[in-house]
């Protein structure tokens, strides 16, 4: 219509917030695509950091609900059957401080060197390694009281000895006027979450192994919680297994009434054993072929012994070292002379050597330092420990110290801290994705619910993992 001359144009009506919502369904229904369920269900699957889980998991109620079924978590242990290895879940290291302390700490005590209560080493302060420089740890190392309040001078004269999934097992032996070892003390902590337990005293003499085995309890409400069973072998004349287990349930040692023998023709390396789920491993000479030709492997539910026999190229070789994989097999590693070698044992194959799998080999060269590599084969390269979850593996370099080789990223990095100079002493400190998730602010179903003190050591744990996600390149 014409508008009268001297009137005003009509104001139009300002859009109301009533209008878009009117007009967003129809706008989302024809333009915001839709995935399947199953698609869905399937991206958590695909991430490989916890960081980043447990950001998804703070987005929606259905991200959330997803990650935090116990179901979810047991795949996502055990998704990586490629050996698919995630960094992130080696924190650092601990390691008995060796420094020498005041006279009135020690005087009472034969050793008079390792005195002081373990401290630890962030990987994420472990700079990388390029070519002759060395890396120095940037920030001083923590005392194990940084993360258990309240401990003090109690850990002093302890080493640590074992740890798996965020449990940490520390030993302190006994001796007589004689300097003789007469029993073992043994104490076992979490110091994600700032427990202790005390393990009642060892009424015997030094076992020749300690195996740590976790396992992760759903009670009916669906509550995820973690149970530790310490296992103390002895073995008598090379051949009878004697086993004392303790068991975090019960809170007391049980002797086991069977004692299987390995078999005839064999004997155990002196090595450390690979445990997990409920099996300890070791590698195996062979007394009339004088190498390697088995790993022998304990069932702890019913004390009996299987053997695996390995490939050939192990059998050749002097200093390989046994894993667990994430999904419970066997990984083993060893070296031909600067290449690294991977193998993984299949179980449905069966125990003899077609049963290994080679999944890789690694050139070090470029990795190694320079001096090492102009040697070649006389340049003298060890593998100490190996972990087979983050894929961490420790070399021992002579004239150049410990290095930490990552196999996900063949990153090469310098342990250079000057309290560390012994071999040995090293215990690599790796959780698991259910800690990981809860360090990260996803809580599982409220069964790890916080106290004060629990709440301010899993703060100083989320600073120190938060930086060593971002070292190892995290999203």
């Amino acid at each position: 219509r014409r508008r009268r001359p001297g009137t005003a144009l009509p104001r139009e009506r300002p859009m109301e917030i009533g209008d878009c919502k009117k007009k967003r369904p129809m706008e989302d229904d024809y333009s915001a695509p839709h995935l399947p369920m199953d698609i869905m269900y399937k991206i958590p699957a695909h991430i490989s950091d916890p960081a980043s889980l447990a950001r998804l998991a703070s987005s929606c109620k259905f991200w959330r609900n997803l990650i935090k079924d116990p179901t979810f978590l047991d795949r996502l242990r055990r998704r990586h059957g490629d050996h698919g290895f995630t960094p992130s879940l080696l924190l650092g290291f601990f390691y008995q401080d060796k420094k020498k302390s005041s006279p009135e700490l020690w005087k009472h005590h034969i050793d008079k060197t390792r005195c002081l209560a373990p401290s630890f080493v962030r990987k994420s302060e472990l700079s990388r390694f390029f070519g002759s420089k060395s890396a120095r740890s940037v920030i001083k190392p923590l005392s194990l009281g940084t993360f258990i309040p309240g401990l003090g001078a109690s850990l002093n004269f302890y080493k640590p000895i074992a740890s798996q999934d965020s449990f940490l097992v520390l030993h302190r032996q006994s001796k007589d006027a004689n300097g003789q070892a007469t029993r073992d003390v043994l104490c076992v902590c979490n110091p994600l979450t700032g427990e202790t337990f005390k393990i009642p005293t060892l009424e015997y003499m030094p076992p020749h192994h300690y195996a740590l085995l976790v396992t992760n309890d759903v009670d009916i409400y669906g509550h995820v919680s973690q149970s530790f069973q310490l296992t103390a072998i002895w073995i008598r004349r090379l051949k009878h297994f004697i086993s004392v287990c303790y068991s975090s349930k019960t809170g007391t040692w049980m002797e086991s009434p069977l004692v299987p023998e390995l078999r005839r023709s064999l004997c155990l390396v002196p090595s450390s054993a690979a445990a997990y789920d409920g099996v300890i491993s070791w590698l195996c000479d062979s007394w009339k072929q004088l190498s390697l030709t088995h790993v022998a492997t304990l069932h702890t539910g019913n004390m009996e012994l299987s053997y695996l026999e390995l490939p050939p190229e192990a059998k050749r070789n002097k200093d390989p070292v046994l894993g667990s994989s994430a999904d419970g097999g066997l990984l083993l590693l060893f070296m031909q002379g600067l290449r690294v070698s991977l193998w993984k044992h299949n179980s449905e194959l069966g125990s003899d050597t077609s049963s290994w799998v080679l999944s890789e080999r690694i050139d070090m060269r470029s990795s190694l330092p320079q001096r090492v590599v102009t040697l070649g084969i006389r340049g003298k390269v060890s593998l100490e420990m190996f972990r087979g979850k983050s894929g961490a593996v420790v070399l021992w370099v002579d004239g150049d110290g410990f290095f930490l080789f990552s196999l996900s990223d063949r990153s090469m990095r310098k342990i250079d801290c000057a309290s560390v100079t012994k071999k040995y002493f090293l215990c690599p400190y790796e959780i698991d994705w259910l800690t990981c998730l809860a360090i990260t602010n996803l809580v599982v179903d409220g069964s790890l619910s916080l106290d004060v003190e629990r709440k301010k050591a899993q703060d100083r744990w989320r600073t120190l993992m938060g930086r060593n996600l971002t070292a190892n390149g995290a999203s």
